[in-house]
């Protein structure tokens, strides 16, 4: 990952006495916060085997002008999508190119489902970058949504409380208009690990 694609420095990674002397070179950055923190979430029932779990995410693509989420789940209700190939992982800032997984670079609408590994218990600190709207649920709790049109923007810090290791299910609702996209995923397990890309080992979906 290059220094312009990874997320703003968060506070605790600058430490307090930097603060200062960045001030100046922050200016330009989204201001960065622990927005608040989550709890509760609900792993997968029963938790998968390696030999029913395919990697990436699956993917549903729906071909419309899409304005707001709410509009992409609407046109869900009534009109049928085509699958996609899977999505290894959340890294996509593609410029004018094609959106995720299709040979489309507009109007592009996307219900990506599966799995997502908690290795271990703790607090995970996850960010969401986009471009256009994006809602991101896990373990059936809607941790963040930016549902409109915009230009490339991070979230704010998010801190996901995990009380059990294994699997939790994971989907992403994402619509592209025109021009540019955007969609990745952030994290920051427990330990000393700095914020990165959730990998693609921590993705899965079960086998058909």
């Amino acid at each position: 990952m290059t220094k312009s694609q990874r997320p703003p420095y968060s506070v605790r990674q600058i430490g307090l006495a930097g603060l200062g002397a960045m001030a100046l070179a922050m200016v330009s950055l989204p201001t960065i916060s622990t927005a608040e923190t989550i709890s509760g979430l609900t792993p997968a029932k029963i938790q998968p085997s390696a030999d029913h779990l395919k990697p990436g995410l699956a993917v549903q693509y729906y071909g419309a002008q899409f304005n707001h989420i709410t509009e992409l789940i609407q046109w869900m209700d009534y009109k049928d999508g085509w699958s996609g190939d899977p999505i290894p992982m959340l890294n996509y800032q593609v410029g004018a190119g094609n959106v995720l997984t299709t040979s489309s670079n507009d109007m592009v609408g996307a219900d990506i489902t599966g799995l997502i590994n908690f290795e271990r218990s703790g607090s995970y600190t996850i960010m969401v970058q986009s471009n256009d709207g994006v809602r991101l649920n896990i373990g059936g709790k809607m941790i963040y949504e930016d549902p409109d049109v915009h230009g490339d923007r991070f979230s704010d810090e998010i801190t996901l409380e995990i009380s059990e290791p294994g699997w939790y299910p994971v989907r992403v609702l994402y619509f592209e208009k025109k021009n540019t996209s955007t969609l990745e995923l952030y994290w920051d397990p427990p330990g000393p690990q700095e914020i990165d890309y959730v990998p693609a080992e921590a993705f899965g979906h079960i086998r058909k």
